[in-house]
């Protein structure tokens, strides 16, 4: 006597995409609730000016970044690489900084080589 293969209800072909994350047969609701988008972050312009013995080399793009913490810690990030770069071609850039300009082209933060400079050798 041969058994005849099951074949899975429509219940059950539902509950397994359900279950795997895949999406609810056509005319059946799913079980979960909608999801929120996410808030997305308010961000704002920031440029990074290089300011050397030479002169000023501005930034015409600039970075968006949700806050003034994280413009100052990209322009930390910034400094840190070209002070390395400096090191690796044996050019003293103590004197140099970095301008954070806003859109509005005025300056709301300063970050000096010698600064960094200072940081990494107490560290």
């Amino acid at each position: 006597m041969s058994k005849a293969p099951k074949h899975p209800s429509q219940r059950d072909d539902l509950k397994r995409r359900d279950d795997e994350g895949g999406p609810p047969c056509s005319g059946y609701p799913s079980h979960k609730p909608p999801q929120a988008p996410e808030p997305r972050a308010e961000t704002a312009l920031y440029y990074f000016n290089l300011r050397t013995e030479d002169g000023l080399v501005d930034d015409p793009e600039g970075e968006k970044y949700p806050d003034l913490q994280a413009a100052r810690d990209a322009a930390m990030a910034k400094v840190r690489g070209m002070i390395t770069e400096g090191d690796q071609i044996g050019e003293n850039r103590r004197s140099w900084c970095v301008e954070v300009m806003d859109k509005a082209n005025q300056t709301v933060l300063t970050v000096a080589f010698s600064q960094v400079l200072d940081r990494k050798a107490n560290d």
